[in-house]
Protein backbone atom coordinates (compact mmCIF):
# COMPACT_ATOMS: atom_id res chain seq x y z
CA UNK A 1 0.00 0.00 0.00
CA UNK A 2 3.04 2.21 0.39
CA UNK A 3 4.10 1.87 -2.50
CA UNK A 4 1.10 2.87 -4.22
CA UNK A 5 0.97 5.97 -2.37
CA UNK A 6 4.55 7.03 -2.82
CA UNK A 7 3.95 6.99 -6.62
CA UNK A 8 0.71 8.89 -6.59
CA UNK A 9 2.51 11.66 -4.29
CA UNK A 10 4.92 11.65 -6.87
CA UNK A 11 2.59 12.38 -9.37
CA UNK A 12 0.36 14.98 -7.36
CA UNK A 13 -2.04 12.28 -6.90
CA UNK A 14 -3.04 12.37 -11.05
CA UNK A 15 -2.99 9.27 -12.87
CA UNK A 16 0.30 9.05 -14.65
CA UNK A 17 0.07 10.86 -18.06
CA UNK A 18 1.72 9.48 -21.41
CA UNK A 19 3.05 12.97 -21.13
CA UNK A 20 5.53 13.18 -17.86
CA UNK A 21 8.45 12.67 -19.10
CA UNK A 22 11.58 14.48 -21.06
CA UNK A 23 10.41 16.42 -24.62
CA UNK A 24 13.55 14.01 -25.89
CA UNK A 25 11.98 10.94 -25.12
CA UNK A 26 9.71 11.25 -27.96
CA UNK A 27 11.79 12.53 -30.21
CA UNK A 28 13.76 9.43 -29.99
CA UNK A 29 10.66 7.36 -30.28
CA UNK A 30 10.51 9.13 -33.81
CA UNK A 31 14.05 8.62 -34.59
CA UNK A 32 14.71 5.09 -33.17
CA UNK A 33 13.12 1.50 -33.07
CA UNK A 34 10.43 1.94 -30.84
CA UNK A 35 9.85 -1.76 -30.71
CA UNK A 36 13.27 -3.26 -30.09
CA UNK A 37 13.59 -4.96 -26.72
CA UNK A 38 16.05 -3.22 -24.46
CA UNK A 39 16.93 -3.20 -20.80
CA UNK A 40 18.31 0.07 -18.88
CA UNK A 41 18.78 0.48 -15.26
CA UNK A 42 19.12 2.18 -12.34
CA UNK A 43 22.25 3.19 -10.08
CA UNK A 44 24.09 5.72 -8.46
CA UNK A 45 27.11 6.95 -8.80
CA UNK A 46 28.57 8.69 -5.64
CA UNK A 47 29.70 6.10 -3.19
CA UNK A 48 27.91 4.83 -0.28
CA UNK A 49 25.06 2.48 1.41
CA UNK A 50 21.44 3.02 0.19
CA UNK A 51 18.41 1.10 1.58
CA UNK A 52 15.27 -0.07 -0.31
CA UNK A 53 12.34 0.75 2.26
CA UNK A 54 9.53 -1.27 -0.45
CA UNK A 55 8.75 -3.02 -3.77
CA UNK A 56 10.36 -0.95 -5.94
CA UNK A 57 9.14 -2.99 -8.99
CA UNK A 58 5.62 -2.52 -7.71
CA UNK A 59 6.53 1.02 -7.81
CA UNK A 60 7.42 0.97 -11.30
CA UNK A 61 4.40 -0.67 -12.76
CA UNK A 62 2.78 1.75 -10.93
CA UNK A 63 4.37 4.33 -13.25
CA UNK A 64 3.76 2.99 -16.33
CA UNK A 65 0.78 5.48 -18.47
CA UNK A 66 -1.97 4.33 -19.86
CA UNK A 67 -3.29 4.36 -23.21
CA UNK A 68 -3.11 8.24 -24.35
CA UNK A 69 -5.94 10.46 -24.47
CA UNK A 70 -7.18 11.82 -27.70
CA UNK A 71 -6.13 15.42 -26.17
CA UNK A 72 -2.95 14.05 -24.96
CA UNK A 73 -2.25 12.73 -28.50
CA UNK A 74 -3.25 16.13 -30.45
CA UNK A 75 -1.14 17.96 -28.14
CA UNK A 76 2.47 15.64 -28.61
CA UNK A 77 1.38 16.05 -32.74
CA UNK A 78 1.18 19.87 -32.11
CA UNK A 79 3.97 20.50 -30.58
CA UNK A 80 6.52 18.30 -32.84
CA UNK A 81 6.56 14.90 -30.33
CA UNK A 82 3.87 12.93 -32.10
CA UNK A 83 3.43 9.45 -31.62
CA UNK A 84 4.51 7.26 -34.63
CA UNK A 85 2.00 3.19 -34.69
CA UNK A 86 5.14 1.51 -33.30
CA UNK A 87 5.30 4.25 -30.55
CA UNK A 88 1.93 3.25 -29.68
CA UNK A 89 2.24 0.10 -29.81
CA UNK A 90 5.20 -0.37 -27.36
CA UNK A 91 3.09 1.20 -24.57
CA UNK A 92 0.82 -1.86 -24.59
CA UNK A 93 3.74 -4.24 -23.15
CA UNK A 94 4.25 -5.53 -19.91
CA UNK A 95 8.17 -5.11 -18.88
CA UNK A 96 10.32 -7.37 -17.05
CA UNK A 97 11.41 -5.87 -13.79
CA UNK A 98 14.10 -7.02 -11.58
CA UNK A 99 14.68 -4.93 -8.53
CA UNK A 100 17.00 -4.78 -5.04
CA UNK A 101 14.44 -6.63 -2.73
CA UNK A 102 12.62 -4.69 0.17
CA UNK A 103 14.79 -4.00 3.44
CA UNK A 104 17.90 -4.74 0.78
CA UNK A 105 21.25 -2.50 1.09
CA UNK A 106 23.14 -1.59 -1.86
CA UNK A 107 25.77 -0.35 -3.08
CA UNK A 108 27.34 2.50 -5.78
CA UNK A 109 27.07 1.49 -9.43
CA UNK A 110 25.20 -1.60 -8.11
CA UNK A 111 21.66 -2.03 -10.68
CA UNK A 112 19.18 -1.19 -8.11
CA UNK A 113 16.63 -2.33 -10.40
CA UNK A 114 16.55 -3.02 -14.10
CA UNK A 115 13.54 -3.16 -16.80
CA UNK A 116 13.47 -4.76 -19.57
CA UNK A 117 10.93 -4.43 -22.53
CA UNK A 118 9.69 -2.25 -25.99
CA UNK A 119 12.80 0.11 -26.27
CA UNK A 120 10.31 3.81 -26.11
CA UNK A 121 8.18 2.54 -23.33
CA UNK A 122 11.43 1.26 -21.20
CA UNK A 123 13.45 4.56 -22.11
CA UNK A 124 10.15 6.70 -21.35
CA UNK A 125 10.33 5.46 -17.29
CA UNK A 126 13.63 7.52 -17.19
CA UNK A 127 12.65 10.73 -15.10
CA UNK A 128 10.06 9.03 -12.82
CA UNK A 129 12.33 5.83 -12.06
CA UNK A 130 15.02 8.39 -11.37
CA UNK A 131 12.99 10.21 -9.01
CA UNK A 132 12.81 6.97 -6.81
CA UNK A 133 16.14 8.43 -5.47
CA UNK A 134 14.84 10.21 -2.83
CA UNK A 135 13.04 7.94 -0.44
CA UNK A 136 16.04 5.59 -0.89
CA UNK A 137 18.30 8.38 0.48
CA UNK A 138 15.77 9.35 3.22
CA UNK A 139 15.27 5.54 3.93
CA UNK A 140 19.76 5.13 4.13
CA UNK A 141 19.97 8.57 6.17
CA UNK A 142 17.77 7.60 8.72
CA UNK A 143 18.58 3.61 8.96
CA UNK A 144 22.51 4.00 8.73
CA UNK A 145 22.91 7.82 10.12
CA UNK A 146 20.08 7.79 12.75
CA UNK A 147 18.97 11.14 10.86
CA UNK A 148 15.32 12.58 12.40
CA UNK A 149 15.45 16.14 10.67
CA UNK A 150 14.23 16.45 7.35
CA UNK A 151 14.00 20.11 5.07
CA UNK A 152 11.46 19.43 2.27
CA UNK A 153 10.82 21.70 -0.66
CA UNK A 154 7.24 21.26 -0.72
CA UNK A 155 4.28 19.54 1.01
CA UNK A 156 4.24 16.42 -1.53
CA UNK A 157 8.06 15.63 -1.00
CA UNK A 158 7.03 16.05 3.15
CA UNK A 159 4.56 13.28 2.32
CA UNK A 160 6.88 11.16 1.21
CA UNK A 161 9.56 11.82 3.63
CA UNK A 162 6.97 10.94 5.64
CA UNK A 163 6.01 7.77 4.38
CA UNK A 164 9.49 6.60 3.79
CA UNK A 165 10.27 6.71 6.91
CA UNK A 166 6.62 4.66 8.34
CA UNK A 167 7.50 2.45 6.21
CA UNK A 168 11.52 2.11 7.88
CA UNK A 169 9.63 1.91 10.95
CA UNK A 170 10.99 5.34 11.82
CA UNK A 171 8.58 7.10 14.24
CA UNK A 172 8.66 10.98 15.76
CA UNK A 173 10.67 12.24 12.92
CA UNK A 174 10.71 16.07 12.57
CA UNK A 175 9.96 17.27 9.00
CA UNK A 176 9.83 20.80 7.77
CA UNK A 177 8.26 21.99 4.38
CA UNK A 178 10.95 24.98 2.79
CA UNK A 179 8.93 27.79 2.04
CA UNK A 180 11.73 29.87 0.43
CA UNK A 181 12.42 27.25 -2.49
CA UNK A 182 10.61 29.14 -4.97
CA UNK A 183 12.54 32.17 -4.16
CA UNK A 184 16.00 30.54 -4.16
CA UNK A 185 15.16 29.02 -7.72
CA UNK A 186 13.88 32.81 -9.10
CA UNK A 187 17.11 34.03 -7.64
CA UNK A 188 19.15 31.06 -9.61
CA UNK A 189 17.03 31.66 -12.52
CA UNK A 190 17.58 35.85 -12.72
CA UNK A 191 21.23 34.97 -12.78
CA UNK A 192 20.86 32.80 -15.75
CA UNK A 193 18.82 35.19 -17.75
CA UNK A 194 21.61 37.93 -16.91
CA UNK A 195 24.38 35.88 -17.99
CA UNK A 196 22.44 36.00 -21.38
CA UNK A 197 21.84 39.53 -21.45
CA UNK A 198 18.06 38.95 -20.52
CA UNK A 199 17.52 36.48 -23.31
CA UNK A 200 15.41 34.16 -22.05
CA UNK A 201 14.94 32.34 -25.38
CA UNK A 202 18.49 31.05 -25.35
CA UNK A 203 17.69 29.12 -21.73
CA UNK A 204 15.97 26.04 -20.57
CA UNK A 205 15.62 24.16 -18.05
CA UNK A 206 16.18 20.67 -18.21
CA UNK A 207 15.75 19.65 -14.06
CA UNK A 208 12.94 16.81 -14.44
CA UNK A 209 15.52 14.45 -13.21
CA UNK A 210 16.22 16.66 -10.35
CA UNK A 211 13.52 17.11 -8.95
CA UNK A 212 11.85 14.67 -6.36
CA UNK A 213 8.10 15.28 -7.25
CA UNK A 214 5.94 16.67 -9.84
CA UNK A 215 4.40 19.46 -7.32
CA UNK A 216 8.44 20.58 -6.52
CA UNK A 217 9.18 20.85 -10.43
CA UNK A 218 6.07 22.83 -11.19
CA UNK A 219 7.36 25.34 -8.20
CA UNK A 220 10.39 25.16 -9.43
CA UNK A 221 9.13 25.97 -13.37
CA UNK A 222 6.66 28.93 -12.25
CA UNK A 223 9.83 30.48 -10.50
CA UNK A 224 11.56 30.36 -14.18
CA UNK A 225 8.71 31.27 -16.02
CA UNK A 226 9.04 34.62 -13.45
CA UNK A 227 12.70 34.82 -14.88
CA UNK A 228 12.02 35.14 -18.39
CA UNK A 229 12.14 31.16 -19.57
CA UNK A 230 9.52 29.50 -21.28
CA UNK A 231 11.18 26.57 -22.04
CA UNK A 232 11.30 22.91 -20.18
CA UNK A 233 11.99 19.21 -20.52
CA UNK A 234 9.03 18.41 -18.51
CA UNK A 235 5.95 18.00 -21.24
CA UNK A 236 3.22 17.42 -18.97
CA UNK A 237 4.09 20.39 -16.97
CA UNK A 238 5.21 22.28 -20.18
CA UNK A 239 1.28 21.82 -21.18
CA UNK A 240 0.26 22.81 -18.06
CA UNK A 241 2.22 26.00 -17.23
CA UNK A 242 2.27 27.18 -20.71
CA UNK A 243 5.77 26.52 -21.85
CA UNK A 244 7.69 25.43 -24.80
CA UNK A 245 8.75 21.65 -24.55
CA UNK A 246 11.97 21.68 -25.54
CA UNK A 247 14.61 17.77 -25.46
CA UNK A 248 17.59 17.01 -27.98
CA UNK A 249 18.50 13.21 -27.66
CA UNK A 250 20.20 11.45 -25.32
CA UNK A 251 23.01 8.63 -25.19
CA UNK A 252 21.06 6.25 -25.48
CA UNK A 253 20.17 7.05 -29.34
CA UNK A 254 23.57 7.07 -30.10
CA UNK A 255 23.94 3.59 -28.30
CA UNK A 256 21.24 1.64 -30.24
CA UNK A 257 22.38 2.96 -33.28
CA UNK A 258 25.73 1.54 -33.13
CA UNK A 259 27.68 4.75 -34.13
CA UNK A 260 27.96 8.50 -34.06
CA UNK A 261 27.45 9.14 -37.33
CA UNK A 262 24.11 6.01 -37.96
CA UNK A 263 22.80 8.17 -34.67
CA UNK A 264 23.29 11.56 -36.36
CA UNK A 265 21.95 10.65 -39.47
CA UNK A 266 18.48 8.93 -38.00
CA UNK A 267 17.58 12.00 -35.93
CA UNK A 268 18.24 14.13 -38.87
CA UNK A 269 16.39 12.09 -41.23
CA UNK A 270 13.62 10.56 -39.64
CA UNK A 271 12.46 13.78 -37.99
CA UNK A 272 10.80 16.92 -39.77
CA UNK A 273 12.49 19.53 -36.62
CA UNK A 274 15.99 20.45 -36.69
CA UNK A 275 18.29 18.04 -36.01
CA UNK A 276 20.56 18.02 -32.49
CA UNK A 277 23.87 15.86 -32.12
CA UNK A 278 25.22 14.84 -29.09
CA UNK A 279 28.71 13.83 -29.76
CA UNK A 280 29.96 12.62 -26.45
CA UNK A 281 28.46 9.02 -26.43
CA UNK A 282 32.01 7.42 -27.06
CA UNK A 283 35.30 9.79 -27.26
CA UNK A 284 34.14 13.51 -28.57
CA UNK A 285 37.52 13.96 -29.72
CA UNK A 286 38.54 11.05 -31.41
CA UNK A 287 35.04 10.38 -32.85
CA UNK A 288 31.94 12.31 -31.82
CA UNK A 289 33.00 15.89 -33.36
CA UNK A 290 34.31 14.55 -36.59
CA UNK A 291 31.35 12.58 -37.14
CA UNK A 292 28.93 15.43 -36.70
CA UNK A 293 31.12 17.81 -38.31
CA UNK A 294 30.84 14.84 -41.38
CA UNK A 295 27.16 14.87 -41.21
CA UNK A 296 26.81 18.40 -41.23
CA UNK A 297 28.52 18.89 -44.28
CA UNK A 298 26.04 16.28 -45.93
CA UNK A 299 23.51 18.36 -46.22
CA UNK A 300 25.48 21.92 -45.25
CA UNK A 301 21.32 24.27 -45.48
CA UNK A 302 20.36 21.89 -42.75
CA UNK A 303 19.55 23.39 -39.97
CA UNK A 304 20.72 21.60 -37.04
CA UNK A 305 22.61 22.02 -33.23
CA UNK A 306 25.43 19.98 -31.54
CA UNK A 307 24.99 19.21 -27.62
CA UNK A 308 27.63 19.63 -25.17
CA UNK A 309 27.25 17.43 -22.38
CA UNK A 310 30.73 16.89 -20.55
CA UNK A 311 34.64 17.39 -20.82
CA UNK A 312 36.61 20.57 -22.25
CA UNK A 313 33.52 22.41 -23.80
CA UNK A 314 35.82 25.26 -24.43
CA UNK A 315 38.01 23.17 -26.83
CA UNK A 316 35.09 21.29 -28.22
CA UNK A 317 33.57 24.24 -29.38
CA UNK A 318 36.90 25.82 -31.05
CA UNK A 319 37.02 22.43 -33.04
CA UNK A 320 33.65 23.16 -34.41
CA UNK A 321 34.51 26.70 -35.22
CA UNK A 322 37.46 26.18 -36.91
CA UNK A 323 35.76 23.68 -38.96
CA UNK A 324 33.64 26.18 -40.32
CA UNK A 325 30.84 24.35 -39.88
CA UNK A 326 27.53 26.52 -38.40
CA UNK A 327 25.28 24.91 -36.19
CA UNK A 328 23.53 26.30 -32.99
CA UNK A 329 25.68 25.38 -29.96
CA UNK A 330 23.54 23.69 -26.97
CA UNK A 331 26.10 23.52 -23.70
CA UNK A 332 24.72 21.37 -20.86
CA UNK A 333 26.38 19.84 -18.10
CA UNK A 334 25.98 21.08 -14.28
CA UNK A 335 25.19 24.74 -16.54
CA UNK A 336 25.05 27.54 -14.20
CA UNK A 337 25.61 31.31 -13.96
CA UNK A 338 29.22 31.44 -13.73
CA UNK A 339 29.66 28.60 -16.09
CA UNK A 340 27.44 30.03 -18.98
CA UNK A 341 29.46 33.81 -18.50
CA UNK A 342 32.61 32.07 -18.94
CA UNK A 343 31.24 30.20 -22.15
CA UNK A 344 29.50 33.46 -23.55
CA UNK A 345 32.72 35.56 -23.19
CA UNK A 346 35.05 32.54 -24.29
CA UNK A 347 32.35 31.93 -27.53
CA UNK A 348 32.28 35.74 -28.25
CA UNK A 349 35.80 36.08 -28.77
CA UNK A 350 35.52 33.01 -31.48
CA UNK A 351 32.82 35.05 -33.22
CA UNK A 352 30.27 32.32 -32.58
CA UNK A 353 26.74 35.11 -32.79
CA UNK A 354 24.56 35.08 -29.39
CA UNK A 355 21.61 33.61 -31.67
CA UNK A 356 23.76 30.60 -32.07
CA UNK A 357 24.44 29.98 -28.42
CA UNK A 358 21.77 28.54 -25.84
CA UNK A 359 22.01 26.87 -22.37
CA UNK A 360 20.12 23.85 -20.40
CA UNK A 361 20.23 24.14 -16.77
CA UNK A 362 18.57 21.52 -14.65
CA UNK A 363 20.43 20.90 -10.98
CA UNK A 364 21.07 24.55 -10.55
CA UNK A 365 17.36 25.53 -10.93
CA UNK A 366 15.95 22.42 -9.41
CA UNK A 367 18.21 20.90 -6.68
CA UNK A 368 20.64 23.07 -5.90
CA UNK A 369 18.36 25.92 -4.14
CA UNK A 370 16.69 22.86 -1.77
CA UNK A 371 17.95 23.49 1.83
CA UNK A 372 17.83 19.63 2.17
CA UNK A 373 20.82 18.35 0.66
CA UNK A 374 19.09 14.34 -0.70
CA UNK A 375 19.20 16.07 -4.13
CA UNK A 376 19.58 13.64 -7.31
CA UNK A 377 23.11 15.20 -8.24
CA UNK A 378 24.35 14.00 -3.86
CA UNK A 379 24.22 10.65 -5.03
CA UNK A 380 24.63 10.96 -9.34
CA UNK A 381 21.19 9.05 -10.14
CA UNK A 382 21.30 7.47 -13.79
CA UNK A 383 18.64 5.57 -15.43
CA UNK A 384 20.81 4.15 -18.72
CA UNK A 385 20.54 1.89 -21.59
CA UNK A 386 22.76 -1.17 -21.21
CA UNK A 387 21.24 -3.76 -23.70
CA UNK A 388 19.44 -3.34 -27.05
CA UNK A 389 18.77 -5.85 -29.61
CA UNK A 390 20.66 -8.65 -27.30
CA UNK A 391 23.58 -6.93 -27.89
CA UNK A 392 25.16 -5.08 -24.65
CA UNK A 393 26.05 -1.09 -24.75
CA UNK A 394 28.01 0.95 -23.13
CA UNK A 395 28.99 4.98 -22.42
CA UNK A 396 32.31 5.95 -22.73
CA UNK A 397 32.32 10.00 -22.56
CA UNK A 398 33.68 9.77 -19.07
CA UNK A 399 35.69 7.27 -16.94
CA UNK A 400 33.18 8.74 -13.96
CA UNK A 401 30.28 8.23 -16.45
CA UNK A 402 31.38 4.91 -17.78
CA UNK A 403 28.04 2.57 -17.43
CA UNK A 404 27.48 -1.59 -17.45
CA UNK A 405 26.47 -3.38 -20.28
CA UNK A 406 24.22 -6.32 -20.42
CA UNK A 407 21.51 -7.39 -18.39
CA UNK A 408 23.29 -6.51 -14.93
CA UNK A 409 22.68 -7.82 -11.41
CA UNK A 410 23.54 -7.84 -8.39
CA UNK A 411 25.80 -10.22 -6.70
CA UNK A 412 26.13 -10.18 -2.93
CA UNK A 413 28.68 -12.10 -0.64
CA UNK A 414 27.83 -14.59 1.09
CA UNK A 415 31.44 -15.74 2.59
CA UNK A 416 34.37 -13.80 4.35
CA UNK A 417 36.38 -13.01 2.06
CA UNK A 418 36.31 -10.78 -1.88
CA UNK A 419 34.34 -7.85 -2.21
CA UNK A 420 31.51 -7.03 -0.77
CA UNK A 421 29.69 -7.37 -4.34
CA UNK A 422 29.72 -7.89 -7.54
CA UNK A 423 27.91 -6.75 -10.73
CA UNK A 424 26.84 -10.09 -12.57
CA UNK A 425 24.93 -10.78 -15.31
CA UNK A 426 21.27 -11.98 -15.69
CA UNK A 427 22.23 -15.88 -16.23
CA UNK A 428 25.75 -16.39 -15.39
CA UNK A 429 26.56 -18.61 -12.44
CA UNK A 430 27.48 -16.92 -8.81
CA UNK A 431 31.00 -17.13 -8.42
CA UNK A 432 32.20 -18.69 -5.27
CA UNK A 433 31.34 -17.10 -2.05
CA UNK A 434 28.70 -15.18 -3.79
CA UNK A 435 24.90 -15.35 -4.12
CA UNK A 436 21.34 -13.17 -4.73
CA UNK A 437 20.75 -9.83 -2.86
CA UNK A 438 18.88 -10.53 -0.05
CA UNK A 439 17.00 -8.18 2.44
CA UNK A 440 19.70 -8.41 5.26
CA UNK A 441 21.00 -5.91 8.11
CA UNK A 442 23.88 -3.54 7.28
CA UNK A 443 26.98 -5.73 6.52
CA UNK A 444 29.13 -5.68 9.74
CA UNK A 445 31.79 -3.84 7.47
CA UNK A 446 30.04 -0.44 5.98
CA UNK A 447 33.00 0.90 4.95
CA UNK A 448 34.35 -1.51 2.29
CA UNK A 449 35.93 -0.91 -1.04
CA UNK A 450 33.65 -0.30 -4.28
CA UNK A 451 31.92 -3.24 -5.52
CA UNK A 452 33.68 -5.20 -8.39
CA UNK A 453 32.63 -6.85 -11.50
CA UNK A 454 31.82 -10.67 -12.59
CA UNK A 455 33.79 -12.37 -15.35
CA UNK A 456 31.27 -12.12 -17.68
CA UNK A 457 30.76 -8.18 -17.30
CA UNK A 458 34.22 -7.14 -17.43
CA UNK A 459 34.53 -9.29 -20.48
CA UNK A 460 31.72 -7.81 -21.96
CA UNK A 461 33.34 -3.89 -20.77
CA UNK A 462 36.47 -4.83 -22.53
CA UNK A 463 35.25 -6.51 -25.36
CA UNK A 464 33.32 -2.93 -25.88
CA UNK A 465 36.10 -0.63 -25.08
CA UNK A 466 38.02 -2.47 -28.20
CA UNK A 467 34.96 -2.35 -30.35
CA UNK A 468 34.27 1.30 -29.74
CA UNK A 469 37.48 2.85 -29.10
CA UNK A 470 39.99 0.54 -30.59
CA UNK A 471 43.85 1.36 -29.50
CA UNK A 472 42.32 2.33 -26.11
CA UNK A 473 43.33 -0.15 -23.16
CA UNK A 474 41.03 -0.66 -20.06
Amino acid sequence: MITKKIVQIMLKNKKTSLLMTDGYKFAMGQAGFPLRKETFYLSFRRPGWYFIPFDLARAVRAMIPPKPAKEEEGYLAEVGYGLTPAMKKALEAEPEIHAAPRGSWVREREPILTVTGPSFLISWLEPLVIWLQYPIQIAAEALLAGRRNFTCTCEDEARLAGLTLEACGVSNPVIQVDRKYKERVLVNARALSKAVSGQGRRLFEVGMRGATCMAMHRLALEACQEAGLTQTSNVYLARELGMIPVGTTGHEHQQRWGSDQAGFRAIRDMRPQAPSYLFDTYDAFRTGIPAAIAVMRENPDQPCSVRFDSGDQKEQLRRFVKAGVNPAYVFMDSMDADKVRGLEEFAEKLGVPSEKRFYGAGGYLVGRPALGDLTRDRVSAVYKLSQTAGEPVMKFSAPEKTTVPGVPMIFRRNGAQGEIGLIGQAGEDFPEGYGPLKSSELPAEPDLAPVGFSRATAERMEFLRRRQMPGLSA
